[in-house]
């Protein structure tokens, strides 16, 4: 009964089992059947819309920050350098000073040049006197002795006039044309003084010639006293424009001479870059044109100037033209030698109908991107444009603002496969998306 009653068993779960195995088999046909009946899933893609706007393409040159203006200051004269007023970094303005020299032994050279001045100069005011003096002497006694002269003889004649009438003796006319005659005397005496007067006032008079003298003496001194101003004025070093120091090369105590170094003055405001230009851009570049500076010392900033001016020859022992861009530098971020990226707009189209770059695909027959339209992917040839770093400009049939293109796809995507948008850029046209199936 034992060994009958585990055959029983035995032959029971036997059944059991056939039965699970129809079960699995019959359900796992049933789900076999599915996926022929469903078709392939839906490719997962990333989509973004067409835009419209303004698109640039430009290139990159490396240039250098230099100063807008820089001078190197030196001494003119010699003495000590009795103080300096800045140091590197300080920002200075036109006239203030910056070094002083010692002008001590210039002073006293001034002082005395300026005595002899003062007594050239009273030389001459004594000897021009002098001889203006005499000379109106003489003019004056012309004038009396030609009115002594007019006066005998309108009297001599009167007095011939009464004679032939008989009213006057002979006496009378003998006295008359004595009278006459010491004035004719006196005038012609006069007028010898006046003619020897006129030659003393000629260049080859002697007093004259003491006179030229003494006013190329007062000249000579006078220099001397203008002289000395000038070096006075020397031996205070000012600054020549608004700027910062940018060197420092004496310090009080030093002796200076003539050459010296002294101080470096930089106008950094603005500062300028110096960029080459080469011939193959040389068109797009010209006084006034615009640029993009950024430094990779100063990560995450970037300027804007313009083209102050353009080389009109080559520099030499290259083939660019040096262009110098001028840059707004308030807070004196940008130092000169830094070296700069310029970035220089090559052409820029206003209505341009615009994808991301990673929109296009290439193909054998050329560009191309994929439209959205029913849930499936569109290959539609375009024309690439212009190109930014991240985006494109394309033409070509049925391209539209507003269409959605595919930014992202696997290699196996194909026209006409089944795409599901999992990730659609600001701005996709929601009914270009596929419905879920």
């Amino acid at each position: 009964m034992i060994a009958n009653t585990s055959h029983i068993k035995r032959f029971a779960l036997s059944l059991l089992g056939a039965a699970a195995i129809a079960s699995i088999t019959a359900c796992g046909g049933k789900s076999a059947s599915s996926p022929a009946d469903a078709g392939p899933p839906p490719v997962p893609v990333s989509a973004a819309p067409i835009r419209q706007g303004a698109i640039e393409s430009t290139y990159t040159l490396t240039g250098t920050i230099i100063a807008g203006q820089q001078a190197n200051l030196s001494s003119v004269i010699s003495g000590q350098v009795r103080a300096v007023n800045a140091q590197i970094g300080d920002r200075v303005s036109k006239g203030d000073l910056l070094v002083q020299i010692d002008d001590a032994s210039l002073r006293a050279t001034l002082a005395q040049n300026e005595a002899a001045l003062a007594a050239s100069e009273a030389r001459l005011r004594s000897s021009v006197a002098n001889n203006t003096g005499t000379a109106s002497t003489t003019q004056a006694g012309l004038a009396s002795a030609q009115v002594a002269y007019d006066t005998a003889s309108a009297n001599l004649k009167r007095t011939q006039s009464l004679f032939r009438q008989g009213f006057v003796s002979q006496s009378a006319i003998d006295q008359a044309s004595s009278q006459f005659a010491a004035a004719q005397s006196a005038l012609r005496s006069a007028q010898v003084a006046a003619q020897n007067a006129n030659m003393s006032n000629g260049s080859a008079s002697s007093a004259q010639a003491d006179i030229a003298g003494l006013r190329a003496a007062q000249a000579q001194d006078a220099a001397a006293v203008q002289f000395t101003l000038t070096q006075i004025s020397q031996a205070a070093v000012t600054a020549p424009f608004d700027g910062v120091v940018t060197q420092r090369s004496v310090d009080p105590g030093s002796l200076a001479s003539p050459g010296t170094p002294l101080l470096q003055v930089s106008a950094m405001d603005p500062a300028f870059v110096a960029v080459g230009i080469p011939d193959s851009d040389l068109g797009s570049v010209k006084a006034g044109t615009s640029a993009t500076i950024t430094l990779s010392s100063l990560p995450g900033k970037t300027w804007t100037g313009s083209v102050a001016n353009l080389n009109a020859a080559t520099n030499a022992g290259t083939l660019s033209y040096l262009a110098r861009i001028a840059i707004p530098n308030p807070l004196l971020a940008l130092k000169a030698g830094m070296v700069a990226d310029v970035a220089f707009v090559a052409a820029r189209h206003n209505r341009a109908l615009i994808v991301p770059r990673s929109a296009i695909a290439a193909t054998q027959d050329g560009s191309a991107v994929y439209f959205v339209e029913k849930g499936k992917a569109k290959l539609v040839a375009v024309t690439v444009g212009l190109q930014t770093q991240d985006q494109a400009e394309i033409s070509g049939a049925g391209i539209a603002a507003g269409k959605t293109v595919i930014t992202q796809r696997p290699d196996s995507l194909q026209d006409g496969s089944p795409v599901q948008v999992v990730t659609a850029l600001a701005g996709a046209n929601p009914s270009s998306a596929p419905s879920s199936p």
